[in-house]
């Protein structure tokens, strides 16, 4: 009897039959509820949910799939959704996306796999599913040579009976570096019998060629078979010369007990390329000063020597690079020569250095050094400065001071402060500017909350009945790149139209007021026609217009004329504006009529929403 004369178990299900239906496993779905088949449409319900001697599944009630249609589905809306994982021999892949039946051109005519899943890691692999046949023929070898992606046979018959949303599936490769497993395939396809054997001779013998050296190795290959540390691998590999490095590389990326270690043996290998280069021009070689490179994005790098620092009180990781002369590609937003490789191993060859430009980077490399020394004889000094309660760290030219307390607890004095000069007096006249600002700092905001500096807020609040804003409070960095401090800002109709820093001089609130007071007089005065104007407009017996003045983003200062029967939250623009400038200022017939030419555009936007304006004379 034919083994597939049933069909296999139905354990998935759409929970409605529109497009919004959701897949239900079948360890997930309610009794007596039905559902609805993912292949055919079909009315199915759940059976067996709670059985111990049979699997859990759906039954058809309606409908009828054949074998080969609920299998494909299963492999293509079930195994392969994203997130699912999946071994190809050891190692292990995650599904970010797939295609159905998507045709790849090749120069051998079009190749359809029945799925392509595309890995969260970055492959691309072939599946082809078979149910009682496979694909067979002459012309798949050579296009999947030509794609240069694995392929994998599935065999859903023996599948389907193991599925199960927590069990990871393992299977093999059908087509994997050159290299096709299956003797099935191989013994139909002519290509693969003989041009596709030719190529794979001459890469084996490349291999040969490389087994003497190989074969010297195997004690890279005890310290992985030993599980030996990371520090204990990257020892092995940073003796090799570059050719095994990289071959080394390919191996780890390969095994999964090892892979974690990728990004540090491609950092040893770049190294040793960065010191191969620094050899070959004869740049002398400082254990803090050395010739190196610098990743800008992508895959440019900027050339340089870099200065590099770890001692108790400093770190320091600069690069430094000053040619600017023409016959280097500079990197535009640096002005650093860039270096653009091909992939993430670096190689010497791409990296060439005109002869004329290394005594530039000799000259460099000079410079460099001399700043370490003084960076080391600045070291001693900060050592000496310590000795007075201070705990100092310089990294990068910025500071991070701290002070010792009466309790013995460190208080933060400096964070990431930058200082121009390499000077403890220029570091000690730093914290003094800083411990006084604090203490002036302490002083204004309790004086800011007392009552005699809130009474006289509040009179200037109600000054001239202006509606006055007044902001009081530290800012790290006022406009004008002016100094941290306390700030007094005087705010009219949305525009700060006076600022103060305040000090700890005695009276110098009270003059800050005063002087807010003469700006709100010089304001009015300035203003004194377009004010009353607003006035007339807001108190109109018609109660048809508000008007109101405002500063926009530019500080001009403007008036606005609206109505008031379309609410705001309508979101309907009927509001227009004047921009105030001398001329309008100096003339209230022209300002009038200006703003009569705007009201009549108030009506004509009302208008688009429907509404009709009439005037009625009494």
């Amino acid at each position: 009897m034919d083994i597939f004369e049933y069909l296999p178990q139905l354990i998935v299900a759409y929970d409605s039959n529109d497009e919004f239906a959701n897949l239900i496993h079948i360890k997930r779905a309610k009794q007596d509820e039905e559902y609805y088949c993912p292949c055919c449409g079909g009315i199915v319900k759940p059976r067996a949910l709670d059985s111990t001697k049979e699997q859990s599944h759906y039954y058809h009630v309606t409908g009828k799939c054949t074998k080969e249609s609920q299998l494909h589905f299963f492999c293509k809306n079930w195994l392969f959704e994203k997130g699912s994982k999946f071994y190809l021999d050891d190692d292990l892949f995650e599904v970010d996306s797939i295609d159905i039946e998507k045709a790849w051109d090749t120069s051998f005519g079009k190749y359809m796999p029945d799925i392509t899943v595309y890995t969260s890691s970055g492959e691309t692999i072939y599946f082809e599913i078979f149910f009682s046949n496979r694909k067979t023929g002459d012309n798949y070898f050579c296009k999947w040579d030509a794609l240069g992606n694995s392929v994998v046979e599935v065999n859903i018959k023996e599948y389907m009976c193991k599925i199960d949303a927590s069990i990871i599936p393992k299977f093999t490769y059908l087509y994997h570096d050159g290299i096709c497993y299956s003797k099935t395939y191989v013994k139909r396809d002519l290509y693969a019998t003989t041009i596709a054997k030719i190529k794979n001779e001459l890469t084996r013998q490349k291999v040969l060629d490389y087994k003497a050296r190989i074969e010297k190795l195997d004690w890279f290959w005890q310290k992985i078979i030993e599980n030996s540390s990371k520090e204990d691998i990257l020892k092995c590999i940073d003796a090799m010369p570059f050719e095994d490095m990289v071959s080394c590389f390919e191996i780890i990326k390969r095994k999964q007990c090892v892979s974690h270690l990728k990004k540090d043996v491609l950092g040893t290998i770049n190294k040793k390329v960065i010191g191969n280069i620094r050899h070959s021009i004869g740049l002398p070689f400082d254990e803090n000063v050395y010739f190196d490179v610098r990743h800008y994005k992508g895959k440019t790098y900027e050339i340089g020597i870099r200065l590099n620092i770890h001692t108790e009180h400093i770190i320091y990781n600069n690069f430094y690079m000053r040619c600017k002369h023409n016959g280097w590609d500079f990197e535009k937003s640096t002005g650093y020569p860039k270096i653009i490789f091909k992939r993430n191993i670096f190689s010497v060859e791409e990296i060439e250095i005109p002869k004329n430009k290394i005594p530039e980077l000799e000259d460099v490399f000079s410079r460099t050094v001399e700043y370490k020394k003084q960076l080391m004889d600045y070291e001693k000094e900060l050592s000496k400065f310590e000795e007075n309660g201070y705990k100092v760290r310089f990294n990068n030219n910025c500071y991070t001071v701290l002070k010792a307390t009466e309790t013995n607890k460190l208080e933060s004095i400096l964070e990431g402060r930058y200082i121009e000069k390499l000077s403890i007096d220029s570091l000690y006249q730093e914290i003094q500017q800083e411990l006084k600002a604090r203490a002036e700092k302490d002083f204004l905001e309790n004086y800011i909350k007392g009552k005699e500096a809130q009474a006289l807020i509040s009179d200037l609040r109600s000054y001239k009945n202006v509606d006055a804003k007044v902001h009081v409070g530290y800012k790290k960095k006022h406009n004008n790149d002016q100094e941290p401090g306390i700030y007094f800002d005087l705010e009219i109709y949305n525009g700060i139209i006076y600022t103060e820093k305040l000090t700890v001089e005695k009276d110098k609130f009270l003059c800050v007021i005063k002087s807010a007071k003469r700006e709100v007089d010089n304001f009015i005065e300035k203003f004194n026609t377009v004010i009353d104007l607003v006035s007339q407009i807001n108190n109109c017996k018609n109660g048809f217009w508000k008007a109101s003045l405002i500063f926009n983003r530019s500080g001009v200062l403007r008036l606005e004329v609206d109505q008031v029967y379309i609410s705001q939250s309508e979101w309907h623009m009927t509001k227009e504006h004047i921009d105030l400038s001398e001329g309008y200022l100096s003339s209230d017939n022209k300002l009038r009529n200006a703003l009569v030419n705007k009201m009549k555009l108030v009506m004509k936007n009302m208008e688009q929403y429907g509404y009709r304006v009439m005037e009625v004379r009494q």
